[in-house]
C-alpha cells in the first residue's frame, strides 16, 4: 500500500504542478501565452478574445491545480477531488479522440503530439483511478 500511496501523491503532485502552471500562465495577461502555446504545439493567433477566453480556461487549470494539490496531503479523505480530476481527464481524452481532425486543422497541432499527450492524459486519469482504489482497498481493510 505504501508504494501505491507514494506514487498517487507524485502523480497527484504532478497534475497539480502542471494544471498551476499553465493556469498562471492563463490568468496572468503579462506572462506570454507563447508559453502555454509550446506546451500544447499549437499555432494560435491571437486577438482579444482569443486572450480572453485563454484567462477564463487558465482559471479552471489554476482552480484545478490547487484542488489536486489540496488532495495530495490525504488522497483517501479528498477522494473525490481525484475523482474530479480523473472523470475531468478521461472527459479530455474523449473530447481530443472525437476531435482530433478539427484540434489538428485549426491548431495545426502536430498529429504525433497531440496523440501522444492525448496518451498521456488517458495513463494518468487510468494511473490516478487504480491507486486511488487500491490505497482506498487497503485502508479499509
Amino acid at each position: 500500500m505504501k508504494q501505491s500511496y507514494i506514487l498517487l501523491k507524485i502523480i497527484l503532485g504532478l497534475v497539480a504542478l502542471a494544471h498551476i502552471v499553465i493556469g498562471i500562465i492563463g490568468v496572468i495577461p503579462q506572462i506570454p501565452v507563447s508559453i502555454a502555446v509550446l506546451f500544447y504545439g499549437a499555432a494560435l493567433t491571437l486577438n482579444a478574445q482569443i486572450e480572453h477566453v485563454l484567462q477564463m480556461f487558465g482559471a479552471y487549470m489554476l482552480t484545478l491545480g490547487i484542488l489536486a494539490a489540496l488532495a495530495i496531503r490525504n488522497p483517501v479523505q479528498n477522494k473525490f477531488i481525484v475523482y474530479g480530476v480523473v472523470f475531468m481527464l478521461f472527459l479530455r481524452t474523449l473530447q481530443r479522440i472525437l476531435f482530433a481532425g478539427q484540434a489538428s486543422s485549426v491548431f495545426g497541432i502536430p498529429l504525433g503530439v497531440y496523440w501522444a499527450q492525448t496518451v498521456i492524459y488517458f495513463a494518468v486519469a487510468v494511473s490516478l483511478v487504480t491507486l486511488e482504489l487500491k490505497v482506498i482497498k487497503s485502508s479499509n481493510a
